[in-house]
């Protein structure tokens, strides 16, 4: 009986291409193309879920392209795009985020195994008092970042009288947060905070601050599909990334498919 060679699906004659390498390279550099109009750079790491979804919230309802991405121990990590890098740290910077990290008594006071001097321990009472207090102002609704400080001086010698203390709180308050509660409010927190503190020795200073202007929705239509003009550009490489793929797979199919007939042809003779 006759034999006849048989033909391989990746032919091997001299002269011919093999398909495999050029589909590859065609595969490879449309996900190469797919990645970089996507590339997206950190904006903050090392934040918590509450915050960072706090921050995500601004910068979408801004039209900010971000997202997140969770790390070890639960860590999350603000993702934009490096063209808006610059805009996103501004928005957030405008919304006092993210929010400044106050020490508590127990980080202030954690034992270092070093011996305090009465002056020494002092001072890092009034110190952590001061920012527990800050964070206490901070919390209060419209308020979006504040500074408490203390003067809260000691006697000089025994027979000195002790002076009073007093504090200044800088407050930066959203401007339609700005009522004529608020500074009684935070005086009287601070009031009742301090031993000893006259409620008329508490100042208190609010700076107004205006938040962005939430820009127009843009809406942009393609191919009869409506989205937002910021898809725009995913949506287009998307688009050309799945009809590449689909041309190379009609290709790859076809030359299968020429393979196998000639196969059978060859059979056939």
């Amino acid at each position: 009986m006759r034999q006849f060679p048989r033909h391989s699906l990746s032919s091997d004659h001299p002269g011919k291409t093999r398909p495999s390498g050029w589909l590859g390279r065609l595969v490879l550099a449309c996900a190469l193309c797919a990645v970089l109009s996507a590339c997206k750079v950190p904006l903050y790491s090392g934040l918590e879920e509450k915050e960072a979804n706090e921050m995500l919230g601004k910068l979408l309802e801004y039209n900010i392209n971000a997202s997140k991405q969770t790390g070890k121990e639960s860590e999350v990590t603000l993702l934009v795009e490096e063209a808006q890098f610059g805009e996103a740290v501004d928005l957030l910077k405008r919304f006092g985020l993210p929010r400044p990290k106050y020490e508590t008594m127990g980080e202030v006071f954690s034992g270092d195994g070093l011996v305090s001097s009465p002056v020494q321990e002092w001072a890092r009472f009034n110190f952590a008092l001061s920012q527990v207090l800050s964070n206490m102002v901070s919390s209060i609704p419209g308020v979006i970042s504040a500074e408490v400080h203390i003067a809260n001086p000691r006697k000089e010698t025994p027979f000195d009288e002790k002076p009073l203390p007093s504090a200044s709180v800088l407050a930066l308050v959203s401007r339609e947060a700005v009522t004529a509660e608020l500074v009684p409010q935070i005086k009287q927190l601070v009031a009742y905070s301090i031993e000893n503190i006259d409620y008329g020795r508490v100042g208190v200073v609010i700076s107004p601050v205006d938040p962005p202007t939430a820009p127009a929705v843009d809406f942009a239509v393609l191919g009869g599909v409506v989205m937002h003009r910021n898809s725009m550009t995913r949506a287009v490489v998307l688009s050309c990334v799945i009809a590449v793929l689909g041309l190379v797979l009609g290709a790859g199919t076809a030359f299968v498919a020429g393979n196998y007939l000639r196969a059978r042809r060859g059979r056939a003779a």
